[in-house]
């Protein structure tokens, strides 16, 4: 499984995608699940940095609504391409049931490489439709257990939604099914909380809950506040932080 924090900013349809996730899903173990107890309800910007260097902003929000989950965001990046900065911005929007399974899942992006992406989990066989950087129109259909664990390239309030998933597991160390959408790749997702730990933040010593997420090639350090709010994220191989503003 990928990195979610790649910033690969490209959707491209993949060649015999249905039948790999549907094979590589059978030897994933099925998770204990439990209705979720926290309330989910947040709002926030969290601001990117790479190197030192600030490179974009997520401004996003999860809310519940009739009988749903619904948790969408504004997400502007700025990179460095062979020598030029290239601005994107993308919008994801996660619909889940009360118990945070998910039910559908748009995305698109803007710039010099716009695509689009619609999944809808609601029936089996899964649906998605995409339309590339090249403007193809691409339809698949594949099998996906109901209790996966969205997490999106460079959507960061898809790992709140992670953690909430944990604690209403159980917490401490928890395994997931999980989906990167934009890489139309499966595998598994392990959270563990490692205990509390002072955190310097805006300047000032905050007493933060600290988070390991590891994927197959991946360590994400994630710091959530007592409401489970993800307040830092961090991955040192990458130079990469996103903290939140507010």
């Amino acid at each position: 499984m990928s990195l979610p924090l790649s910033i690969p900013l490209r959707l491209a349809a993949l060649p015999g995608w249905a039948f790999l996730i549907a094979s590589a899903f059978l030897w994933l173990a099925p998770n204990t699940w439990a209705a979720p107890s926290a309330d989910v309800k947040d709002r926030g910007v969290f601001v990117f940095t790479m190197a030192g260097k600030e490179i974009g902003t997520e401004t996003f929000e999860i809310r519940s609504r009739e009988g749903c989950i619904e948790a969408e965001a504004k997400i502007e990046l700025r990179i460095e391409q062979e020598g030029k900065t290239v601005e994107f911005k993308t919008s994801p929007r996660l619909v889940l049931t009360p118990d945070l399974e998910p039910l559908t899942y748009d995305w698109n992006q803007k710039g010099a490489q716009s695509s689009e992406l619609q999944i809808d989990l609601r029936t089996s066989p899964a649906t998605a439709r995409y339309r590339t950087v090249t403007g193809e129109e691409d339809l698949r259909e594949f099998g996906l257990p109901p209790d996966i664990v969205i997490v999106d390239n460079n959507v960061i309030h898809h790992y709140q939604l992670a953690v909430h998933r944990f604690r209403s597991a159980g917490g401490l160390k928890q395994s997931f099914r999980a989906f990167v959408p934009q890489e139309a790749i499966p595998g598994s997702l392990n959270i563990e909380d490692v205990g509390p730990e002072t955190v310097g933040l805006a300047g000032r010593e905050r007493q933060l809950e600290h988070l390991v997420v590891t994927t197959d090639n991946a360590r994400v350090e994630l710091w959530v506040d007592s409401r489970d709010r993800v307040q830092k994220i961090a991955i040192p191989a990458a130079q990469l932080e996103v903290v939140r503003k507010k």
